[in-house]
C-alpha cells in the first residue's frame, strides 16, 4: 500500500523527473521539499524540449508560409523577425515554468532555490540563492538532478563560437554557417531549425548513420529529405581539431571516408549527448553505487542505501524527459510504501525534425539481431488522403510484428505528426496487441491515423488502399 502521511520526502532537482516526483508524493499526503538551484522545469522546460519545439514549429511554420504557392496561396515579403522569435521563445518557456511553480505551491510543495549536498544518508545540506545554509533531514530522499551537455576534448573547442545546446538557443542572429558535431536528435532538431532559418548547415556524425539507434530505413528516408533541402551530412566521419580564421569564422578539420577537409564556418554546435549531472553532490561519501557519473538504481528505482531513490537523466537509462518523469511517479510511490517495478516495455521516441520521427519498441534491425522470426508492414503517406489535402506526404508508417504471434514488436513512424501518432502504437506495444488489434480498430477518415491501420493490414497480406 503506498502511504505517505507523516512521510518527510526531500527531492534533489526540479527537472520533469523532480517535479513531477514532487507533486506525486503530495497526492500521497506526504510532506514535500523540493530543493532547485536554477529554475524548476528544468533543462526540459528551460533550455531544452520546450524552447527547441517552439523554434521547430516556427521554422516549419516559416517554410510552409514560403511554399505557400502549393496551396494556391501567394504571398509577400515574408521574412523571418529572429529577435521576436527568441523572444516569444523565452516567453513561452516563461509561462510554463509560472505553470509548474503554481502546480507545486497548490500541492503545498515547500520550494527551496538552492544547491544541495549529501551530509550523510538522511541528511540534506542546502546552499540557498541568499547564501544561506539550511540543513534537512528526510525519511526518503529522490535524487533527480538530470544531465548537462557533453563536451569532447578536441583542440579548440574554447574557442568563441563553439557551443552546446543551451548556448544554440541564445543566438542573438541567425548564423550564415554552422557545423553540429553529432548527428544525434538533438543535433538533427538544431540543423532542421537553422537551416529553415537561412543557416548553410553542415553535421558530422562518428557513427555510420545519424540518429544512431533508430530504424536504418527510417533514418536514410529522413537523411534524403535532409539533404535534398540542402543540408550536408558526413556520417563515418570525425572531428579533429577547431582551429580560429579571419572575420570571426572558425575551420573545423573532419576526417571522413571522403578524405580530410577543412570546414569554414561561423558557429559550431557540440552536441554529442548528455551525461549525469551527479558532481558534487556528495554521493561517493556515502557509498552509493554508481557507474561513472551514474547512479546505479534497482528496477524499483531504489539505490544501494534503503531511503534514498533516484529517477531521469541521473540514472543514465533513457535519458527522455516523459521517462524521467514516469520514473520519478514509481520512485516517490515506492519511496512511500509502494513496490511496483519499472516497466520500459514500450518508451516512445520523438525527433522534431521534418518530417517527424515518432518510434517505439524494436527496430527490424535489433528483433533480427534477437533471433525473432518478424514480418513488416509499411504503408506511405503518399497514399493517404489526409497527408496529400495537407502537402504532407512524405514518410511511412511501418509496423514490426512476431510472425508466429502477430504480437507487434515495434512502430516507426516518418512523416506528419509522427510525434503524436506513435502514442496508438506505443499504448499497442504496452498492452501487448496484435496486428489484428488494429486491424479491428475503427480509424477515423480522413485523417493521419488510417496509416496506422493500413500498415498492419499490410504486414497481414491484405492491403485495401496500396498494393
Amino acid at each position: 500500500m503506498v502511504e505517505g502521511s507523516g512521510k518527510n520526502l526531500v527531492i534533489i532537482g526540479g527537472g520533469p523527473a523532480g517535479y513531477v516526483g514532487a507533486i506525486r508524493a503530495s497526492q500521497l499526503q506526504a510532506s514535500v521539499t523540493l530543493i532547485e538551484k536554477e529554475e524548476v522545469g528544468g533543462t526540459c522546460l528551460n533550455v531544452g524540449c520546450i524552447p527547441t519545439k517552439v523554434l521547430t514549429s516556427t521554422a516549419h511554420l516559416f517554410l510552409s508560409m514560403k511554399r505557400s504557392d502549393r496551396w494556391g496561396l501567394k504571398t509577400q515579403g515574408i521574412s523571418l523577425d529572429f529577435p521576436q522569435v527568441m523572444k516569444r521563445k523565452q516567453m513561452v518557456a516563461e509561462r510554463l515554468v509560472t505553470g509548474v511553480k503554481s502546480l507545486l505551491k497548490a500541492n503545498g510543495v515547500n520550494l527551496i532555490k538552492g544547491t544541495a549536498s549529501f551530509l550523510d544518508e538522511r541528511t540534506i545540506e542546502v546552499k540557498t540563492d541568499k547564501s544561506e545554509i539550511q540543513k534537512i533531514v528526510a525519511d526518503k530522499i529522490l535524487i533527480a538532478t538530470g544531465s548537462v551537455p557533453i563536451m569532447l576534448p578536441i583542440p579548440g573547442m574554447g574557442l568563441e563560437g563553439v557551443v552546446d545546446s543551451t548556448g544554440a538557443l541564445s543566438f542573438s542572429e541567425v548564423p550564415k554557417s554552422m557545423l553540429i558535431i553529432g548527428g544525434g536528435a538533438i543535433g538533427c532538431e538544431f540543423a532542421y531549425i537553422y537551416h529553415s532559418f537561412g543557416t548553410q548547415v553542415t553535421i558530422v556524425e562518428m557513427l555510420s548513420q545519424i540518429l544512431p539507434g533508430e530504424d536504418p530505413e527510417i533514418v536514410a528516408s529522413l537523411r534524403s529529405s535532409l539533404e535534398r533541402a540542402g543540408m550536408k551530412i558526413f556520417t563515418d566521419s570525425k572531428v579533429s581539431k577547431i582551429a580560429q580564421a579571419k572575420e570571426g569564422k572558425r575551420i573545423v578539420s573532419v576526417s571522413s571516408p571522403q578524405g580530410e577537409m577543412d570546414i569554414e564556418v561561423e558557429k559550431i554546435l557540440v552536441s554529442v549527448g548528455r551525461k549525469a549531472n551527479t558532481k558534487d553532490l556528495g554521493l561517493e561519501k556515502l557509498g552509493i553505487r554508481m557507474n561513472r557519473a551514474n547512479v546505479i538504481v534497482d528496477e524499483y528505482l531504489k539505490t544501494n542505501l534503503p531511503d534514498v531513490y533516484a529517477a531521469g537523466d541521473c540514472i543514465g537509462n533513457w535519458l527522455l524527459a516523459h521517462v524521467a518523469s514516469m520514473e520519478a511517479e514509481l520512485a516517490v510511490e515506492n519511496a512511500l510504501g509502494g513496490e511496483k517495478k519499472m516497466d520500459y516495455t514500450a518508451v516512445p521516441r520523438c525527433i522534431f525534425t521534418h518530417p517527424e520521427i515518432g518510434s517505439v519498441g524494436l527496430t527490424e534491425k535489433q528483433a533480427t539481431e534477437q533471433g525473432i522470426k518478424i514480418k513488416t508492414g509499411k504503408f506511405p503517406f503518399l497514399a493517404n488522403g489526409r497527408a496529400q489535402a495537407e502537402n504532407e506526404a512524405e514518410g511511412m508508417v511501418k509496423i514490426i510484428a512476431d510472425a508466429n504471434s502477430n504480437k507487434i514488436l515495434g512502430a516507426h513512424i516518418l512523416g506528419p505528426r509522427a510525434t503524436d501518432l506513435i502514442a496508438e502504437l506505443t499504448l499497442a506495444i504496452q498492452m501487448g496487441a496484435k496486428t489484428q488489434d488494429l486491424i479491428d480498430t475503427i480509424h477515423a477518415h480522413p485523417t493521419l491515423a488510417e496509416p496506422v491501420r493500413e500498415a498492419a493490414l499490410k504486414l497481414e497480406g491484405r492491403p485495401i488502399h496500396i498494393i
